[in-house]
């Protein structure tokens, strides 16, 4: 969702062999515009400004190789950038300076920081328990990958921009980074296969959903503890987002089979699952538009 909630962006993963990026109008669902990406488009997030789209190219054709970020003008819907990043970036976010890209490396078992305005790699952070690193620039080209004990699938800043939360799906971690010191913080253990996260906006919260263990989680940042973890009527957990007055979170549910997929949503305070809504089979990616006055 773009920040002025009037335009809509999706990436379609599968191309042929290339994916995309749509734009809609959010007033009457109309096609406003598209751009030609990388190999299966994932993660995408809209900067501050509205002015670009970091997207990640997750690349799940042939060999496991090196992929990229793209950057795409918005108002023009002109790919201006592809910046090579490592093998299967995934979970796209920009910070809230909007100064900062962060995604992750499933099969390098890193997170990389992109400079916005310079539009390349600043730095990037080794994740492998025991082995945590931050160094400067891009990661080398041809690491090693497969024995991963990471394979993060997401890097969330915080609500200040101060620290970011990796989601280890592999060991079922979170990993807690100081940016300014580009160093490990703490590990965080998390449920079964942790996925995506989302902050709350006042900074004390931060929801998790765990895909192999049909759940979510909600951390108190503070203290690193876990306060709930609530089931979700549905397999295959994916994303989350928290609303803007940090009273419920959406987590999307993918489904298994032909089962529709699932938004649910959580009360933050209550610690519970309070909604749920069928929509299409194997739900996402999920964002919040906007809270409608009652009527």
């Amino acid at each position: 969702m773009a920040p002025d909630g009037r335009h809509l962006f999706i990436s379609t993963a599968h191309g042929t062999p290339f994916g995309h990026l749509l734009e809609f109008s959010t007033s009457g669902d109309s096609l406003l515009g598209s751009a030609e990406l990388g190999k299966f488009p994932a993660t995408l997030q809209i900067t501050p400004d509205g002015l670009s789209a970091y997207v990640v190219n997750f690349n799940l054709y042939g060999d496991m190789v090196p992929s990229s970020v793209s950057v795409v003008y918005t108002d023009k819907m002109v790919e201006v950038a592809r910046i090579p990043t490592c093998t299967m970036p995934h979970g796209s976010r920009i910070n809230p300076q909007g100064t900062r890209q962060y995604s992750a490396c499933m099969m390098d078992d890193l997170a990389v920081e992109i400079d916005i305005r310079g539009m390349k790699v600043a730095r990037h952070f080794m994740l492998a328990k025991g082995k945590e690193a931050g160094m400067e620039g891009a990661p080398a080209s041809g690491m090693p990958h497969g024995a991963v004990s990471c394979s993060p699938t997401w890097v969330q800043p915080s609500a200040d921009g101060s620290r970011l939360y990796v989601a280890c799906n592999k060991s079922s971690e979170i990993v807690e980074i100081d940016v300014a010191s580009w160093r490990l913080l703490r590990r965080i253990p998390a449920g079964e296969g942790v996925y995506n996260l989302a902050v709350s906006h006042d900074g004390r919260l931060l929801v998790a959903t765990n895909k192999r263990g049909q759940s979510a989680s909600i951390f108190d940042l503070a203290s690193g503890k876990e306060l709930a973890r609530i089931p979700t009527k549905r397999k295959v957990v994916h994303g989350v987002v928290v609303s803007p007055d940090d009273r419920y979170a959406f987590v999307s549910v993918e489904g298994i089979g032909s089962e529709p997929g699932t938004v649910e949503v959580i009360d933050l305070i209550a610690h519970a699952g309070v909604a749920s809504v069928d929509v299409g089979q194997q739900a996402g990616g999920i964002d919040f538009w906007k809270i409608e006055s009652p009527q």
